[in-house]
C-alpha cells in the first residue's frame, strides 16, 4: 500500500512501513498465521435490492435537529401604531443608570452604566426566546416564547417535553439577588403584548400542534391581571379561528394600538377561486381587561407584516400586497373610519404604482403621510393621507441602489440602504427634504462599509438597531463586512462594528467607526457615551471626538465556548462565533467558575492564525488537549490539506502565550470520525498518550457525490510528539490494509483499532482484525501482529485482556411490503419485491444482524467466551467504553425510533450481562452527547438541553437521574472531577455530576 506523501519544512517525519515491522507480503484480507477463523458480514458490503427507505443504514449521533423546538416562525414585532409600545417593551432598556438586557444566550443581565466604567450587577438564566420586557418600580415583566415545559404522561408513563410562551415576573430591585415573583404560561407563540396599569394584553399564535393549543390554528388575545405579580390570572380571552382551507393560510400578522388589536390573515384553497384576506378587530380599551370582539374588515390583498397597518386620529389605514391568488394585482392602500371597534367603515382606496419587478419591503406611517419602501425603481413611494377618504400616491424618491428602512423627522426623512454606485462603500444613509411630498429632494448621502457590508440586523429588526440621537445630532448604524480574499481561501476577514454619522437639519457627515465584540443589537446614548449591546457583551464608547470614538469600557455577557479542557485549577475554553460576528478566541477561566463570561485572560483567535488571522473562525470545530502546563489546539485551516496545531503555555493563567504553531500535512478530517454503513460507531479519531497525540488518517474521509469518485481506502496513524513544546515532531505509521477502519481506543500506551477485509470470493462477508500499535516512543511506534476477531472493536478491558466486539451477519427473511422490511431490520435494510415495482406486496428483506461478542485476547489469537444478540429492530448508534462495561446508544425501528441505552457488562468476569434502560428518551436527531465515566454514562439531550446520568453500577437496577437543564445545544462535553463542562457555543456550564 502507499501513504499519501506528506512533508513540511522544519518537521521531522518518520515513516514506519509495513516492511520495517515484519508485515511485508500480507494480502488484503488474507490475515496471518495468527488467523483464528472468524468470518463476519461485511458492514459496508453489497446488500442487493433497493434501500428500505427510513429503515436503511445507520446514522451517527447527528449534528442537531432541523429548526429545533421553536421552529414555527414568529412574525416580526412592531408596526407604526405600536412604536411607542415597542420602546416601552424592548428587550434592552436603560433606567436610572442601569441597563437591562435580555438575550437567548445569557438570559437577563443588569449592568451599571452610570459611572465611567461598566459593571455587571446581576444575572439570571432564562429558558426561552425573549419577546418583550416591561420594567416598573423594580419589577420586571419578561415575556418569552419557546419556554420549556415537562409534561407528565396522561397514562402515568414517562413525561415528555414541550414548549409554551411565558410571562416571568422578577424582582430586580436588588440586581445581585434577582428573585422570581410569579409567572404565567400561555399556549402557542407569543407575538405581541401591551402592558397597561394592571392589565397585560398578550397575543399568541397557536399553530394547532402545541402544548395547550386548540386543534385548529388560531390567534388568541388574552388579558391578564398582573396587579399582583405573584397571582397572575386570566381576565378575558378571545380566540380567533380562521376557517382556512387545506391549501393555504397566510401567516397571521398582528398589530396593536392603545385600544385595539388588529389580526390580519388570508386564506386560499390553491385553486381558481379567489382567496380571502381580512383584519379581525379586538377591542382592548377597557381598563379592567374586558375584551370585545369587533368588526372583521375585508382586505383587497394580503397583510404580511405589522408595519403595513396603522391607526391614526380615528382612521384605520393599511397597505395590502397582492395575494398568491392575485398574480396581476398591484399593492394598494385602504382607509377606514373607526366609528367604534364594532363599526369600521370604508373611506377610500387607491392602487400604488409599483414597478412590476419590485416587491414592497415595508411601510412607515408618519401622521398624515406614509412611506412605502419597495425594491428597484423609486425605492420609496410617498403617500398623502391628509384626506383619509382620498389617499393618494403623490411622488417617489429616486436613488441609486435600494432602501430598506426610513426614519421620518417631520419634513426630513433619513433612509438606510445600499449604495451600489458608490466607491466609498455599499451601505448608505441619505437625508431627504420631504416638505414637498410630491417632490422629495436628496440633501446629502453618506456611504460607508466595504463592498460586502451588511446591516447587522435582519430586515424586520433594522428599526431597532438603526439609532438616531436627536439631542446629540448623531446616528449609529451597526454593520458587518466580510472581505473576500482569495489568498486566504475561505478564511475571509470580517469587520464588525458601528458607524457614526453626524447630522443637522440639512447635512450628513461621516464620522468614526468603532469595532465591537459582536454584532450590536442596540446602540443607546448614555450621557456623552454610546453604549453598544450585542449578544456577547456591552461596550461603552466615548464620543467627544466623533471622528475617532474610543472604547472606554466593556463587560462580557456571554462567551464563545465550543470546547473546553481542564488544566489544574483553570479551564481553557475556545470558541468562534458564526452568528453574531463576535470573532474567535481562547480564554482562561477559573475552575471554580468556568462559565463566567469575563475570563482571567483571553487570546484572540488571530494569535493562533498569525499568517491568516481571518482563519480563526475555524476554532469553532477545534479540539483541545492538555498536558502539564500546555494546551494543544487542533483545528482546520483554509486549506483542506492541512490541520493547524497551536501549543499554548498556560503556566501563568493571566498571561497565556502561544509557543508554537504548525500547519500539519494532513486533512482536518482526521479530527473527526465518520461511521460507515452498519458499522457501530466506537472510539475516537484522536487519542492522547501523555504529550503524544495520535490521529487516525484515512484516504477517503470526504463526502463524494458518486461512489465511483471515492479513492481506494488507505489508513495510517499520524503521531505528534509534543514533549518539546518548542519543537513539535510529526511521524506517521501505515496501518495494515482493509476496506475500512474503526475509531481509536487506548490501553496504556497502546493504540487499538479494528479493520475489516472483504473475502475475495464473497464481498458480502469479511474478516475483522484488531491492530495494536505501541506509541510509548512516538519516534519508533511498534505495530504488533494483527489478531482476527469476530466483528468491530467496541471496548477493551486491559486488566483482563478481554475484548468486546460487535459482529455482523447478513440475513434474509420474507416480508410483505417495503415498510415491513424497514421495521424488520434497523441496519442496512433492503427490500426486493417478488414482483418488480410492487412495494406493498411480498418480497425478501435483507438486513444486518448484530451480536455482541466477548473474547479473551492473546498475543496472536482470540478466544470467544460469550455472546449476546442485539434485536434486529435495534439500530446501535454509538458505543462507549466504560469500566468493565460498554454503553450502547440504540434506537428501536419497531417503535418509531424510541431511544434507549443498552449496557453490556461482565468483561472482567468473562460472562456477558446486558441491561436496557428504555426511559432515557433523548432524540438522536438532535445530536445527543454521551460521555462514559466508569460505571456511569453522562447523557446530554439536545432536543431539550439537559444533562442526566445513567448509573449502571448494578446492571439489575439501572438508574437515570436528571442533573440539570442546560441553556443551549451542547456541542462538547468533558469531565473535570465531579463536574461536567458543557460547551454550547455561546456559553459553558459546569454541572455537578457527583454521587
Amino acid at each position: 500500500m502507499s501513504i499519501p506523501f506528506r512533508a513540511c519544512a522544519s518537521w521531522i517525519v518518520l515513516a514506519a512501513t509495513a516492511a520495517s515491522i515484519g508485515l511485508a507480503g500480507c494480502e488484503l484480507g488474507a490475515g496471518t498465521s495468527n488467523q483464528t477463523g472468524f468470518i463476519s458480514g461485511n458492514p459496508t458490503g453489497p446488500r442487493g435490492g433497493d434501500p428500505a427507505g427510513d429503515g436503511s443504514g445507520d446514522a451517527s449521533s447527528g449534528t442537531g435537529g432541523g429548526g429545533g423546538p421553536d421552529a414555527v416562525p414568529v412574525p416580526p414585532r412592531g408596526g407604526a401604531i405600536a412604536e411607542r409600545a415597542l420602546r416601552d417593551a424592548d428587550i434592552v432598556q436603560e433606567k436610572d443608570g442601569r441597563l437591562y438586557a435580555m438575550s437567548g444566550y445569557s438570559g437577563l443581565s443588569v449592568i451599571d452604566v452610570s459611572g465611567d466604567g461598566l459593571r455587571v450587577l446581576g444575572t439570571r438564566r432564562m429558558y426561552g426566546s425573549p419577546v418583550a420586557m416591561y420594567l416598573r418600580d423594580g419589577v420586571l415583566y419578561a415575556l418569552f416564547s419557546g419556554w420549556r415545559h415537562v409534561v407528565p404522561d396522561a397514562q402515568g408513563g414517562a413525561s415528555h417535553r414541550d414548549f409554551m410562551s411565558r410571562v416571568e415576573v422578577l424582582d430586580v430591585s436588588d440586581p445581585a439577588e434577582i428573585q422570581p415573583i410569579g409567572s404565567f404560561d400561555l399556549p402557542g407563540k407569543l407575538t405581541e403584548a401591551r402592558l397597561g396599569d394592571d392589565v397585560l394584553h398578550a397575543v399568541a399564535y397557536e399553530p394547532g400542534s402545541c402544548l395547550g393549543c386548540a386543534a385548529a390554528p388560531n390567534i388568541t388575545v388574552t388579558s391578564l391581571a398582573v396587579g399582583d405579580p405573584a397571582d397572575i390570572a386570566v381576565i378575558d380571552q378571545r380566540r380567533l379561528v380562521e376557517s382556512a382551507p387545506s391549501g393555504y393560510w397566510g401567516w397571521p400578522s398582528v398589530s396593536v394600538s392603545d385600544d385595539r388589536v388588529y389580526v390580519a390573515s388570508a386564506t386560499w384553497n390553491g385553486g381558481e377561486e379567489e382567496g380571502r384576506a381580512t383584519i379581525q378587530v379586538v377591542d382592548i380599551s377597557d381598563p379592567s381587561g374586558a375584551l370585545v370582539e369587533g368588526a372583521r374588515v375585508d382586505v383587497t390583498g394580503e397583510i404580511a407584516s405589522p408595519w403595513q397597518v396603522d391607526e391614526h386620529d380615528g382612521v384605520l389605514r393599511f397597505v395590502s400586497l397582492p395575494g398568491p391568488w392575485q398574480p396581476d394585482a398591484k399593492p394598494g392602500i385602504q382607509t377606514f373610519s373607526i366609528v367604534s371597534s364594532q363599526e369600521i367603515v370604508p373611506l377610500g382606496a387607491t392602487e400604488l404604482d409599483v414597478h412590476p419587478a419590485a416587491e414592497v419591503r415595508s411601510v412607515r406611517f408618519d401622521g398624515n403621510r406614509a412611506y412605502v419602501i419597495s425594491e428597484h425603481v423609486s425605492p420609496v413611494l410617498t403617500v398623502d393621507l391628509s384626506d383619509p377618504a382620498n389617499p393618494a400616491q403623490v411622488g417617489g424618491i429616486e436613488e441609486p441602489g435600494s432602501i430598506f428602512h426610513v426614519e421620518p423627522r417631520g419634513d426630513r426623512l433619513f433612509a438606510l440602504g445600499f449604495a451600489n454606485d458608490s466607491g466609498e462603500g455599499s451601505l448608505a444613509v441619505s437625508l431627504f427634504d420631504v416638505s414637498d411630498l410630491a417632490n422629495p429632494t436628496m440633501l446629502e448621502r453618506v456611504a460607508f462599509g466595504g463592498k460586502w457590508a451588511r446591516v447587522a440586523e435582519e430586515h424586520d429588526l433594522i428599526h431597532e438597531a438603526f439609532s438616531l440621537f436627536d439631542g446629540l445630532g448623531t446616528l449609529a448604524v451597526p454593520y458587518s463586512e466580510r472581505t473576500f480574499d482569495k489568498s486566504f481561501h475561505d478564511c475571509d476577514p470580517v469587520t464588525i462594528g458601528v458607524q457614526l454619522i453626524d447630522f443637522t437639519r440639512d447635512t450628513l457627515s461621516k464620522r468614526g467607526f468603532v469595532a465591537t465584540r459582536g454584532r450590536a443589537r442596540r446602540v443607546l446614548a448614555s450621557g456623552e457615551r454610546l453604549v453598544a449591546v450585542s449578544e456577547l457583551g456591552v461596550e461603552a464608547f466615548g464620543i467627544d471626538d466623533r471622528g475617532a470614538p474610543a472604547k472606554i469600557a466593556g463587560v462580557a455577557l456571554a462567551t464563545l465556548a465550543n470546547s473546553a479542557v481542564a488544566v489544574d485549577d483553570i479551564v481553557v475554553r475556545v470558541g468562534a462565533d458564526a452568528n453574531t460576528g463576535g470573532g474567535a478566541w481562547l480564554e482562561i477561566a477559573s475552575a471554580t467558575s468556568p462559565g463566567l463570561a469575563e475570563p482571567i485572560a483571553r487570546l484572540d483567535g488571530a494569535a493562533l492564525y498569525t499568517e491568516a488571522p481571518a482563519c480563526r473562525h475555524y476554532l469553532s470545530n477545534a479540539r483541545l488537549f492538555a498536558h502539564g502546563q500546555h494546551v494543544y489546539v487542533l483545528a482546520q485551516t483554509g486549506n483542506a490539506a492541512f490541520t493547524r496545531l497551536a501549543i499554548v503555555d498556560v503556566g501563568d493563567p493571566a498571561a497565556p502565550r502561544v509557543v508554537a504553531q504548525r500547519d500539519l500535512p494532513f486533512s482536518p478530517g482526521a479530527l473527526y470520525t465518520n461511521p460507515s454503513g452498519a458499522l457501530v460507531s466506537a472510539g475516537d479519531s484522536v487519542v492522547q498518550v501523555g504529550s503524544t497525540l495520535v490521529l487516525r488518517g484515512v484516504s477517503d474521509d470526504g463526502h463524494y457525490a458518486f461512489e465511483e469518485d471515492r479513492p481506494p481506502h488507505e489508513a495510517w496513524l499520524d503521531l505528534l510528539d509534543l514533549s518539546d513544546p518548542l519543537n513539535p515532531r510529526h511521524s506517521s505509521v501505515a496501518l495494515p490494509d482493509g476496506a475500512g477502519h474503526t475509531g481509536l481506543q487506548l490501553d496504556g500506551t497502546t493504540v487499538l483499532v479494528s479493520r475489516w477485509a472483504p473475502l475475495p470470493d464473497d464481498p458480502s462477508r469479511a474478516r475483522f482484525y484488531l491492530d495494536r500499535i505501541d506509541v510509548a516512543d512516538p519516534s519508533s511506534p511498534v505495530v504488533r501482529a494483527p489478531v482476527n476477531v469476530p466483528g468491530s472493536l467496541l471496548a477493551f478491558d486491559g486488566a483482563s485482556s478481554r475484548l468486546l466486539t460487535a459482529d455482523y451477519e447478513t440475513v434474509e427473511t420474507p416480508v410483505v411490503g417495503r415498510e415491513a422490511c424497514a421495521h424488520t431490520f434497523a441496519s442496512n435494510a433492503a427490500f426486493t419485491p417478488a414482483a418488480a415495482g410492487d412495494d406493498a406486496g411480498p418480497g425478501v428483506c435483507r438486513g444486518t444482524r448484530r451480536t455482541l461478542k466477548l473474547l479473551d485476547l492473546g498475543d496472536t489469537s482470540a478466544q470467544l467466551l460469550d455472546e449476546s444478540p442485539v434485536d434486529d429492530t435495534m439500530t446501535v448508534m454509538k458505543a462507549l467504553a466504560g469500566e468493565n462495561r460498554a454503553f450502547l446508544s440504540v434506537e428501536d425501528a419497531a417503535h418509531d425510533g424510541r431511544s434507549s441505552i443498552l449496557v453490556a457488562g461482565g468483561l472482567q468476569e468473562g460472562s456477558l450481562n446486558t441491561a436496557t434502560l428504555e426511559s432515557a428518551g433523548f432524540d438522536h436527531s438532535y445530536g445527543p452527547l454521551l460521555l462514559a465515566d466508569g460505571a456511569r454514562l453522562l447523557v446530554v439531550d439536545n432536543y431539550w438541553p439537559m444533562l442526566s446520568v445513567l448509573d449502571a453500577t448494578d446492571l439489575t437496577a439501572l438508574s437515570f437521574e436528571k442533573k440539570s437543564d442546560l441553556l443551549g445545544h451542547v456541542v462538547h462535553a468533558t469531565l473535570s472531577g465531579d463536574r461536567a463542562l458543557c460547551s454550547w457555543g455561546y456559553g459553558l456550564e459546569a454541572v455537578d455530576v457527583g454521587p
